[in-house]
Formats: C-alpha cells, sequence, structure tokens
C-alpha cells in the first residue's frame, strides 16, 4: 500500500465522536484533537460551562460541536446523552470514557463511601457510556470504543488503592467488551497514560509519586497530544483489527516496576 493510502486511514472525517470528561484537561486536549482529524465531537462533562468552552473551539476548528452535561454515575443522564447524539448527528463512531477522578487516602483511612464513589465514576461510568453507545454502533455495524485508564492499574499505587483497583477493572472491562462486541465488529481499546503534563505538578508534591517519575527513563512526562495520538489510532481505520489492546504511554516507567 503507498503511503498515501496509509495516511488517510487515521483521517476521522465526518465521523461522530463522543468524549466523556472533556471538561478540561486531557479530556479537552483528547476532543480537540479528534476535531482536528476531521470528527465532529459532543463533549460530556458535568459542568456545562466548561464544555460549552470546549464546544465552541471545536466550532472554530470548523467541526460541529454539541455538548451536553452529563454525570457519568447516573444511568438517565447517559442514556441522555447518547440520545442527544444521535439526534444531533445521527450516529455515533466514536466512544471516548476520559473520565476518572482520584484522592489520596490509605486503605484503613478510606471509608467505604469513599471506595465506593470512585468505582462508580472511574469504572461504572465506563460501563454505562460503553453499554449505551453500543446500540447505535451494533445498528451501524462498526464502533470503537476507546477507554482512558491508568498505570495505576498495573501496579500497585500506595495510598490510592480505590482509583488503582478501578482503573484496573477498566483494564479488564475493555477486554470484555471487546471480545463480547466483536461479532458486532465494535472494537474497544484501552490507552493507558503514566504521568500526564496537566496533572505533573500536583503529582511532583506526592512523595511516592514523585519517586516514581524519577524512575521514568524518558525523563518527562507525557503531553495530552501523544494521549490523543492513540486515541485517534485507536478511533481510525489504521487499526481496525485491533481490539482488547491496551497501549501504554508512560515513557518505560512500568518496565522498571516488574
Amino acid at each position: 500500500m503507498a503511503s498515501a493510502d496509509i495516511s488517510s486511514l487515521f483521517s476521522l472525517k465526518d465521523r461522530v465522536a463522543i468524549v466523556a470528561g472533556a471538561g478540561r484537561g486531557t479530556g479537552r486536549g483528547i476532543a480537540l484533537e479528534l476535531a482536528k482529524a476531521g470528527a465532529d465531537v459532543v463533549v460530556a462533562a458535568r459542568t456545562a460551562e466548561a464544555i460549552e468552552s470546549v464546544a465552541a473551539e471545536i466550532r472554530h476548528l470548523g467541526r460541529k460541536a454539541l455538548a451536553v452535561p452529563t454525570d457519568v454515575r447516573v444511568s438517565e443522564q447517559v442514556a441522555n446523552l447518547a440520545k442527544r447524539a444521535l439526534e444531533e448527528f445521527r450516529r455515533i463512531d466514536i466512544l471516548v470514557n476520559n473520565v476518572g477522578t482520584s484522592f489520596l487516602k490509605p486503605a484503613l483511612e478510606l471509608s467505604e463511601r469513599g471506595f465506593d464513589s470512585l468505582l462508580r465514576e472511574n469504572l461504572t461510568g465506563c460501563f454505562l457510556c460503553s453499554k449505551a453507545v453500543a446500540e447505535a454502533m451494533i445498528k451501524q455495524g462498526k464502533g470503537s470504543i476507546v477507554n482512558i485508564a491508568s498505570t495505576e492499574g498495573l501496579r500497585a499505587g500506595p495510598t490510592n488503592p480505590a482509583y488503582g483497583a478501578a482503573k484496573a477493572g477498566v483494564i479488564n472491562l475493555t477486554q470484555s467488551l471487546a471480545v463480547e462486541w466483536a461479532p458486532y465488529h465494535i472494537r474497544v481499546n484501552t490507552v493507558v497514560p503514566g504521568f500526564i503534563e496537566t496533572a505533573f505538578p500536583y503529582s511532583l508534591e506526592v512523595p511516592h509519586l514523585r519517586a516514581l517519575f524519577d524512575r521514568v527513563p524518558l525523563k518527562r512526562a507525557a503531553k495530552i497530544e501523544e494521549i490523543a495520538a492513540a486515541v485517534i489510532y485507536l478511533a481510525s481505520d489504521a487499526a481496525d483489527y485491533v481490539t482488547g489492546a491496551m497501549i501504554v504511554i508512560d515513557g518505560g516507567m512500568t518496565c522498571l516496576l516488574g
């Protein structure tokens, strides 16, 4: 295949993407890069003002955008997100599950309520969003779901047990859905970032995270665009034979943590 043909496989021209957790940081960056790759984008997060701002940026790039305030922990709001996307664009080609939050707390100090809340936002929300778009993707005969996990789902994160358990669950959920939905040509994959520039200053204030960062072979945090590039690849026809996969973007950190 000629190189020009290969490059065209990465285009997302006229596809419709939903980005959950698009109000700021990595989610915002992913939404903007999807638009630059040609997609129309539905941006979702709890804060209406934040996603309206992102939607305006996407329109400035020449693509269509829709902002839908959504709490991914609430199934009715997730169902409304899918419904609004279909009403506006008639299809859903891509879902990016980027919602995630954490707070540092040793297991002995972590309440049951706190544990449950982190699982619901980081893992249950991923499941609810994936399930909500699956019916539309089945009817289309094609779709791509990209879940954003974390290296803390691969290795222990001291004082962060619920977040790590939830992100490990995201990785396993990805594989389960990839197998179950393969007959419908719905591909489900995971991007697993380590340190990202948006959270970098905060990370360095936490002693065990500072110690981990010092061991990163490439000696820097990931740029948001580098996370978005992996998402674009997995969402595109270039990855048409890729499902259930995990792309780790951590500067080599987990290579040293066996």
